[in-house]
């Protein structure tokens, strides 16, 4: 009988007759492969006459079946037909899927390779920051079809990218990262808007001061971190500060500070005492960030007074601990 013909057919090989009737085929491609674990998980997605559908099953046939289902039914939700019966066999007993794995972004095609880590390196480079740290946090699935995650690390910053190699997931997450710090660091480092000199100069200092840190700070890491060395005593912090330099950089250093510091006591002798008693104290303070800080205070008649104050404290406490 025709009726009973039918039944035993299965959704791919109606959906085949029912193509080839058309002039077409459907068009099958299996989208996740999850074989070789402990629940096997399958997903199929079939394409035909401008339509998807997928299905999803604990073998491909299964999942293959599912997806030709889906397609019927959408077929007939567009042509306005009644829906198909169900199939006479029974269903096979499932069970709960597991958890989602992650899904590699699929690169669109005929876009030119770009090499984002390279790019990301250059922009920590010209921007003074560390340099990106990157990290495998996760690779699932089986051996021939795995999802590497990869962490990219900046500063305070963490990017994800994932993918179906290790050097794919890489780029993505400097990918990531580019997008999210390209419009926070500056498109020209030495740019300075302010128009008043002195701000100008202590923006100046600043960006030098931080360009330097990571190479004069006593507390500065390979990763970038500051741990500050508790076992170190104060007793011994000249000595530590005065070896952490070499014999030719620290002789050089102490040099500059006594041209400093002769150029500071010629500036105090300068200022006027009367004007001093006439006006209000000021007072500045210097801090060094090294193990342990450093702090001085400097006070005078104006701010560039006690900022000139300050200075030479900090100066003859620098000079201490490198002789």
């Amino acid at each position: 009988k025709p009726t009973s013909k039918m039944n035993k057919k299965t959704p791919v090989s109606i959906l085949q007759e029912m193509m080839v009737k058309q002039g077409t085929s459907p068009s099958y491609e299996l989208i996740h492969n999850g074989g070789g674990s402990h629940q096997n998980i399958f997903t199929y997605q079939v394409t035909c006459g401008g339509l998807s559908a997928s299905g999803t099953g604990r073998c491909k046939k299964d999942a293959k079946h599912e997806a030709a289902t889906a397609m019927l039914e959408t077929i007939a939700k567009h042509s306005a037909l009644p829906q198909l019966p169900a199939t006479p066999c029974e269903s096979p007993v499932r069970t709960p899927l597991p958890m989602t794995l992650p899904v590699a972004p699929k690169s669109p095609a005929n876009v030119p390779f770009r090499n984002t880590i390279g790019e990301l390196q250059e922009l920590c480079s010209t921007n003074n920051l560390d340099d990106p740290q990157y990290k495998e946090i996760s690779d699932v699935g089986p051996p021939h079809a795995r999802i590497f995650t990869v962490q990219c690390l900046v500063s305070t910053f963490v990017e994800e990218g994932i993918a179906k190699t290790k050097k794919q997931a890489k780029h993505e997450a400097a990918r990531k990262m580019l997008e999210r710090i390209s419009d926070i660091v500056p498109d020209d480092p030495n740019a300075i808007d302010s128009t008043d000199e002195n701000q100008k100069r202590e923006q100046m200092a600043s960006k030098i001061a931080i360009a330097r840190y990571p190479f004069l700070s006593m507390v500065h890491s390979e990763t970038g971190k500051s741990k500050i060395n508790w076992g170190l005593k104060v007793v011994n912090f000249h000595q530590r500060l005065k070896n952490y330099f070499e014999d030719d950089k620290r002789n050089n250093v102490l040099e500059k500070l006594n041209a400093l510091s002769d150029l500071t006591k010629q500036c105090q002798n300068d200022m006027s005492k009367d004007k001093f008693l006439k006006l209000k104290q000021e007072f500045e303070s210097i801090q060094l960030n090294t193990a342990p800080d450093i702090h001085e205070i400097g006070y005078g008649d104006t701010e560039m007074q006690a900022e000139v104050s300050a200075l030479e404290k900090i100066i003859q406490t620098m000079k201490f601990f490198l002789q």
